[in-house]
């Protein structure tokens, strides 16, 4: 059940995605100069070496900083954790702290990509088609193994959820529901 619930946020994902990129290619194609490359080309690089500023902390606050995000993330949605959920947490955590510097990876093959392709001046309908590409199936455009890399870490974290889920309270039950309605609300809110 939990494979199929990711499964369709997966789907509604690749929906927003192709939604937004013809919008994003008809932006981007009137931003194809020289100057205005260099421009993202910088943007990118600051970012990316902020992302690595962060990265190269001690693993030991890598790690606390990724937990407390998880718990906090967590949460969000089931209320106050039990010391089990905790544990669980705590584990996968450790389990996948790496994650991030072979996201951060990637997604710098990924903007290499995406400025080596509009430095090419691209029409709007091969900007669109990139982009989706780029964006969905990046893998296949820079680094394959990304892709079992991707696979992965989404089964680590359905492992994850469905024991966080299997050894929540009833009060947790309840939270989830109410939360998930809330937020289901609000997205149909968001898409009139």
């Amino acid at each position: 059940y939990i494979k199929k619930i990711l499964e369709n946020g997966k789907f509604l994902i690749e929906q927003t995605v192709t939604g937004l990129t013809p919008y994003a290619s008809k932006f981007l194609v009137q931003h194809q100069t020289i100057e205005n490359i260099k421009i993202m080309k910088k943007r990118m690089a600051t970012r990316q070496k902020e992302r690595l500023d962060e990265l190269s902390e001690p693993e030991e606050i890598l790690y606390k900083n990724r937990l407390n995000k998880f718990i906090s993330n967590f949460e969000r949605f089931f209320g106050d954790l039990s010391n089990e959920q905790v544990k669980l947490i705590e584990v996968h955590a450790r389990d996948t702290l790496n994650d991030s510097s072979i996201r951060l990876h990637n997604r710098s093959l990924r903007q290499k990509a995406f400025i080596n392709f509009i430095k090419s001046q691209p029409s709007e309908t091969e900007l669109m088609y990139f982009l989706n590409k780029l964006l969905l199936r990046g893998h296949l455009i820079t680094n394959p193994t990304y892709q079992a890399f991707s696979e992965m870490s989404l089964i680590r974290f359905r492992i994850l959820l469905v024991n966080m889920l299997a050894i929540s309270s009833e009060a947790q039950k309840e939270t989830i529901i109410s939360n998930l309605r809330d937020y289901a609300y609000d997205f149909k809110d968001l898409s009139e």
